[in-house]
C-alpha cells in the first residue's frame, strides 16, 4: 500500500502521463508529460488533481483508480 506521501497528487498518481521529478533538496514534483505536446496541460499541475480530461490509467491499473 502506498504511503500518504506517495499518493498526494490525486488522479495524477494513477496516470500514465505522470513522471515524478525529485530535486536536490528532497522534494518530489509531479510532472505532466502531456504538457510537452499540448499547452492545455500544465507542466506541474496544482495538486491534488481531482479531474483531468487527459487522464489515462497506467498499464495494469483499472480506469479511474488513483492508487
Amino acid at each position: 500500500m502506498p504511503s500518504a506521501a506517495e499518493t498526494r497528487n490525486g488522479l495524477c498518481d494513477g496516470c500514465r502521463h505522470q513522471r515524478l521529478v525529485p530535486n536536490t533538496r528532497g522534494s518530489v514534483f509531479s510532472l505532466c508529460e502531456r504538457s510537452r505536446e499540448d499547452p492545455a496541460y500544465r507542466r506541474y499541475p496544482p495538486v491534488p488533481v481531482l479531474s483531468c480530461p487527459g487522464f489515462e490509467p497506467r498499464p495494469g491499473q483499472p480506469a479511474g483508480s488513483s492508487s
